[in-house]
């Protein structure tokens, strides 16, 4: 077993991911489009929901970590994204880009804490690179709903 310092680190990174903006967007669908009715996906949610399905196996890889090292793994409690409801996509979109890049700075942040760690700072990098990509998956997004 690692120490405790370690597993902190890797559940605050756990349920950050687990309970992005980006998770509850999809759990909640809190906009829709024209399309909804029709029960066809857009481009624009399948974009989100590959980023989510990475997302959750950031968290299940995180998780088995944890397990595997004998500690519990705290998934986290969404916070209160009510406000979220109703929203057009271009809104949701600017507060996607907005949390993703405070959960980037949480992770590099939860890095710094891990140097010790080979194995957990090898998995939080791995979580870095991919929450970087969807800070550019989201911002490209958001630039070609602009345009259309």
């Amino acid at each position: 077993m690692t120490d405790s310092n370690s597993s902190d680190v890797l559940n605050r990174v756990l349920a950050r991911v687990n309970r992005s903006l980006l998770q509850y967007a999809v759990d909640c669908w809190p906009w829709s489009t024209a399309t909804d009715t029709l029960a066809i996906e857009t481009a624009e949610q399948k974009s989100i929901e590959s980023m989510v399905q990475g997302q959750q196996e950031s968290v299940a890889r995180l998780a088995d970590l944890i397990a595997q090292r004998g500690d519990v793994a705290d998934f986290g409690n969404f916070p209160d994204n009510s406000e979220m409801h109703y929203v057009s996509l271009d809104y949701l979109l600017g507060k996607l880009i907005a949390d993703e890049q405070d959960l980037v700075a949480d992770v590099q942040s939860a890095l710094a804490e891990l140097g010790h760690d080979a194995e957990a700072t090898a998995l939080v990098s791995h979580v870095l690179a991919a929450e970087t990509r969807n800070v550019a998956r989201l911002r490209d997004l958001s630039q070609s709903l602009s345009a259309a």
